[in-house]
């Protein structure tokens, strides 16, 4: 089933789509569709992951190239879960990351999935400020 999925970089998306997928997963939609494009579109570089047409993985990368790179955003559609997707797109995300010293990222749902990619906890606490008017309730 893996075998015909073709994985791009920073490739022409549909945000409705991405939108789709992230429905499909169960995560916080991003409102409005606006801002999801330009979260993409402000990446320093994106995977999509594709069966056919279809939509079924996507995450975006944010990086300096030279010391770090934040992974920000996976998602993979359930029915392609546990089948080598979020691997590819990880493995293709790390690689945009260019020579970096640390790749960091966040994750509430899916420490196993990460760990076992060889990403380690860190040892640094997470704090997050907001701006005033931007408690959209989307996922970072």
């Amino acid at each position: 089933m893996t075998d015909s999925i073709q994985y791009t970089v920073n490739s022409p998306f549909r945000p409705e789509e991405i939108q789709s997928l992230i429905n499909s997963a169960g995560l916080t939609q991003i409102k409005p569709l606006s801002r999801l494009v330009g979260m993409i579109t402000g990446s320093d570089a994106y995977v999509t992951a594709r069966a056919g047409d279809t939509l079924i993985g996507f995450g975006r990368l944010l990086t300096d190239y030279h010391s770090i790179a934040y992974i920000n955003y996976m998602v993979v559609d359930p029915a392609y879960q546990r089948k080598g997707v979020g691997q590819a797109i990880l493995e293709k995300l790390v690689e945009a990351s260019g020579d970096v010293e640390r790749v960091f990222l966040y994750t509430d749902t899916a420490d196993a999935f990460y760990m076992r990619h060889g990403f380690t906890p860190s040892e640094k606490r997470l704090y997050v400020y907001r701006k005033k008017g931007t408690e959209h309730g989307g996922p970072s």
